[in-house]
């Protein structure tokens, strides 16, 4: 007994051993201290330096490889953000904000004196020229015209964290530190006005879940996880993490990681609790890109940008729907992120007998997947059925090294038309209005249904059997149709007959007629 126990404990710990093992982080950038990264609109990733040596990098390559943009500084670069436009702004402390319209290649020069002499701590793009710049003792500053003028909106509180809400254009998040004065403050009309503070920690860093809710990570006493789910209106403190926090952000699952004293620290509960991840120098901001982490750490021992790879991620599917259009199947599917995804076999099984213990699995289509991405990305197929029945698909999802795995299946009754129908216009009777709204014209629904695809058409016809318009003439597929005839004014009332012909297209021959009444009254 004593040795199955034994046992079973040096196989928990070669299990925990191997488990952080497996998180390994490698570093980038050696002899440099890191404060800053972020990631532009198009995929490159910038980084700022603390302390000396200095420069802001830049990789092309997902942090693989950096070259140094601009060395010339004599500041901390505290945070980089990019407009709709991918214009750079750095924060640049008693420097002020560094601009770059080139990717990086020049910056100009936007002063402190322009924000009242204050620090500049952290800065925030957006769409058409706007930009927000958080100081420290100054609160926050404005910009419509890509930062050549400002205007202060918020006064009095150092501002170390800024973001955009996801869903809400309108909405813009600042969070304060310092030893007096700190919470989390909103706008609500783009950034004209702040409210708050709406809570009271130290807010370094603000995260918004895809559910909408927003997190509040920071330094405070007892380093407090809180949230919010209206918005930032009201807060629940959550959880806690083990250090003071500088920065966090999501993976492409949504678990955290948040930077700090100590490390990095990664919850998968949301932010309930976290734990150490193989990552124990001092660090700062840190991002997600694709499936990969990167964190700035600083000091020249230890310092460096420092890249975890995550090989778990799998492709997320959100949903998988199938509906009949017409004759065919419309298959829709969605995803939340991919990891080298090549693509989704559709497969199909067929019960026509309704013989629902006959499964037979068919590959009918394949579509090419996204790769790698941390976008919802929207997929469709039209699946043409010819017959009636009972039909179940699933979807394969394959990666680039042929591993896969299957989706839910997905159930739908197919009901096709079997006969020839032309149906009584509705309304019947119905009249010409002389109301403005309506233009003078009054409409009625004409529909029709068909078993075989071909060529179908609808004439209007008068008593005598005059032509007196074509409503339809075309190629239609089997299954229902309607089309909304707006009868014209000069139209006289009277009784009119509607006749629809379908045509075989191989041959040409009438394989259907039908005439119905319909009655015009003013």
């Amino acid at each position: 007994m004593k040795n199955h126990l034994l046992l079973q404990i040096i196989l928990l710990l070669i299990f925990l051993f191997e488990s952080v093992l497996t998180q390994t982080w490698i570093r980038k950038n050696e002899g440099f201290g890191f404060w800053a990264i972020e990631k532009d609109n198009i995929g490159n990733i910038y980084a700022g330096t603390t302390g000396t040596p200095r420069g802001i990098f830049k990789s092309t390559d997902g942090g693989d490889t950096w070259t140094n943009l601009y060395l010339t500084g004599t500041t901390n670069y505290l945070e980089i953000s990019f407009d709709s436009f991918n214009n750079v702004y750095v924060a640049a402390g008693s420097a002020g904000v560094l601009k770059s319209t080139d990717g990086g290649t020049t910056f100009t020069n936007i002063p402190a004196s322009t924000f009242g002499g204050n620090s500049v701590n952290t800065v925030l793009g957006g769409s058409n020229g706007l930009l927000f710049v958080g100081v420290t003792n100054g609160g926050v500053y404005r910009s419509t015209d890509f930062g050549n003028t400002f205007s202060q909106v918020l006064s009095g509180y150092s501002i170390v964290s800024l973001e955009f809400d996801k869903f809400n254009s309108n909405f813009v998040y600042a969070g304060s530190s310092s030893t007096t004065i700190n919470g989390f403050f909103r706008s609500t009309d783009g950034g004209l006005t702040f409210s708050g503070p709406l809570n009271s920690i130290n807010v370094w860093e603000i995260l918004q879940n895809q559910d909408s809710s927003l997190l509040t990570l920071g330094t405070s006493s007892g380093y407090p996880v809180q949230k919010s789910t209206n918005f930032g209106l009201n807060w629940t403190t959550i959880g806690s993490t083990p250090a003071a926090i500088r920065g966090a952000c999501l993976d492409l699952v949504g678990n955290i990681y948040a930077a700090g004293n100590g490390g990095v620290y990664k919850s998968t509960n949301g932010g309930v609790t976290f734990s150490n991840f193989n990552l124990t120098f001092s660090s700062n901001k840190i991002i997600s890109y694709q499936n990969k982490i990167l964190v700035a750490v600083s000091g020249t021992t230890n310092g460096g940008i420092y890249i975890y790879t995550d090989q778990a991620i799998p492709v997320e599917l959100k949903y998988f729907t199938a509906e009949q259009v017409s004759e065919k199947v419309l298959l829709k599917w969605s995803t939340a992120t991919e990891l080298n995804n090549k693509g989704f076999e559709i497969e199909r099984v067929n019960f026509l007998n309704q013989n629902l213990n006959n499964e037979k699995w068919n590959r009918i289509a394949f579509i090419d997947g996204k790769g790698t991405s941390t976008e919802q990305q929207n997929y469709f197929y039209y699946d043409e059925i010819i017959k009636s029945g009972t039909y179940k698909y699933r979807l394969k999802q394959i990666d680039f090294d042929g591993s896969f795995s299957y989706s839910d299946e997905i159930l739908i009754e197919v009901n096709l038309p079997d006969q020839f129908v032309l149906y009584q216009n509705y309304p019947n009777p119905f009249s010409v209005t002389s109301s403005p709204s309506t233009g003078g014209n009054s409409s009625t629904v004409i529909s029709w249904q068909s078993p075989v695809s071909g060529q179908h058409t609808i004439k209007l016809f008068d008593v005598l059997g005059r032509e007196m318009e074509t409503l339809v003439d075309g190629y239609y597929e089997a299954g229902k149709h309607f089309i909304l005839f707006t009868i014209n004014s000069s139209l006289p009332s009277g009784i009119y007959f509607y006749q629809f012909k379908a045509v075989d297209p191989s041959n040409g021959s009438i394989v259907y007629r039908d005439t119905k009444k319909m009655v015009l009254m003013r």
